[in-house]
């Protein structure tokens, strides 16, 4: 039950900053053209700035588990390739296209990961979930770039191989991945003053990233790719965690390396997967409804797999 409370408390206020917004919207108290800027705002400075901060002081040149690196890319990757090989059978419009692949593939390890393994392990959770978000976060984001450009229906001419790279090395949430690489390799410790404001804009990318996305909501055009959403939250919160994990019991994890395991696979979609989709010539609206729905039910399934998993004797 306890596990069950805590996932409701860490979904609740995600769920109050939507609703602030969409009600924001409703009452006019902010514009589309507020909402827009903001957005931009959000992806191109506040969201790089807070990846920024969380590479750069969790990664120092080096891993302790190699094994469960590999472990997590082999995992990410196969969800990546199967959802790009299903993906377009069933939707024929290039935009929702990569907006479902990116929904299915990209959990919200961010938010969700060291919260839900700390309160599971303490502390000692804290190393193979540095771990895994070190390496994550950037292969998340290149991946997003890779798929949401092949994906865009604002792309007018063929994708090249050096148009990838440019969009890859140009994308604000890649730059912010690359240079916590950097300065954490080199050790670089910034002076409190510096840190201090920086800190505090990182803060607010989450925040803000989901009270906008609450303001640009729709229920309106939910009738339209219910079927779509749906799809999407049985993939991310029921398929890809039931089938990972059963790999990665095979594979011999158990206890904390597999609870952080779990915080990645099982957890819902990013919100930055919205920001991203939105500013790449994708379905933001679309990447909303499978955010807003994966976080509502992720609250259910993650207590069902932990309960599952402690029941079994696996954590």
């Amino acid at each position: 039950m306890s596990n069950f409370l805590f996932s409701i408390n860490a979904v609740a206020p995600l769920f109050i900053l939507m609703a602030l917004g969409y009600v924001a919207k409703q009452i006019n108290f902010v514009s589309d053209t507020f909402l827009s800027e903001t957005n931009k705002f959000v992806f191109r400075f506040s969201l790089p700035l807070m990846l920024f901060q969380n590479i750069q002081s969790n990664f120092h040149g080096g891993f302790s588990s190699s094994r469960l690196i590999y472990a997590a890319l082999g995992g990410v990757f196969s969800i990546i390739i199967l959802a790009i090989l299903i993906v377009p059978f069933f939707i024929k419009k290039r935009g929702q296209q990569g907006s479902l692949i990116q929904g299915i593939y990209r959990s919200n390890f961010i938010i969700y990961g060291i919260p839900l393994a700390t309160s599971m392990y303490g502390k000692a959770a804290l190393l193979p979930i540095t771990m895994l978000l070190t390496v994550i976060i950037p292969v998340y984001n290149i991946s997003a770039v890779c798929i949401l450009s092949f994906f865009s229906e604002d792309r007018t001419d063929k994708l090249s191989l050096k148009k990838l790279l440019i969009d890859i090395l140009k994308n604000p949430l890649v730059i912010g991945c690359l240079a916590g690489l950097l300065v954490g390799f080199c050790g670089i410790n910034f002076p409190s003053y510096v840190n201090k404001p920086m800190t505090e804009l990182a803060g607010i990318a989450t925040p803000l990233a989901l009270f906008v996305m609450g303001g640009q909501f729709k229920f309106k055009e939910l009738s339209g790719n219910l079927w779509k959403v749906f799809f999407a939250t049985i993939a991310r919160l029921l398929i890809v965690p039931f089938m990972t994990t059963l790999v990665f019991i095979y594979m011999g994890f158990r206890g904390i390396e597999l609870c952080a395991l779990l915080c990645l696979f099982a957890t819902p979609t990013a919100v930055v997967s919205y920001i991203m989709a939105e500013n790449m010539g994708c379905d933001g609206e679309l990447s909303a409804q499978i955010v807003v729905a994966t976080t509502l039910f992720s609250c259910f399934t993650i207590f069902l797999f932990v309960y599952v998993l402690k029941s079994m004797g696996y954590l």
